[in-house]
């Protein structure tokens, strides 16, 4: 009889993860949540094609020198994409213990506040990020 409880059980708590897991999924990881990133990484292609062309003009440090900050964007960009990855796993988990246990406790709205938090700031980072970049141009200066 132990055995069946210890199954039982442990069913249940595979059922939870498996509803949380395919929750943070739903919340963080859709087709719009990357349309940003997809944008981004056509705007640095098209920088990277803009380079190309504009290399024969460049002496070769001045062309690494652009490279080199072409791909740290890419890198940086990299980084804020994973910390609103995290971000919103971390506020997408609690909004899930919100809603799962609204009836048993007494959460109030303000409950995950902290995570909302968090995660609107590292959206934020990317968009100011991506604004401040996409201003810039790869521009020949007349002799």
């Amino acid at each position: 009889m132990f055995f069946v409880s210890a199954c039982t059980s442990q069913e249940t708590v595979s059922d939870v993860a498996s509803q949380k897991q395919t929750f943070i999924q739903g919340e963080c990881y859709d087709r719009a949540t990357y349309s940003l990133s997809e944008t981004f990484d056509t705007f640095i292609g098209e920088r990277q094609n803009e380079l190309k062309i504009l290399r024969p003009e460049l002496t070769a440090e001045n062309y690494e020198q652009l490279d080199y900050a072409l791909k740290h964007f890419s890198t940086y960009w990299n980084q804020l994409r994973k910390e609103r990855d995290l971000a919103c796993e971390q506020h997408a988990t609690c909004e899930y213990i919100r809603i799962k246990n609204h009836d048993r406790h007494a959460y109030n709205t303000s409950y995950c506040d902290s995570t909302d938090f968090e995660y609107n700031v590292s959206r934020a980072k990317m968009i100011n990020f991506f604004n401040d970049i996409e201003r810039l141009q790869l521009q020949k200066t007349a002799p």
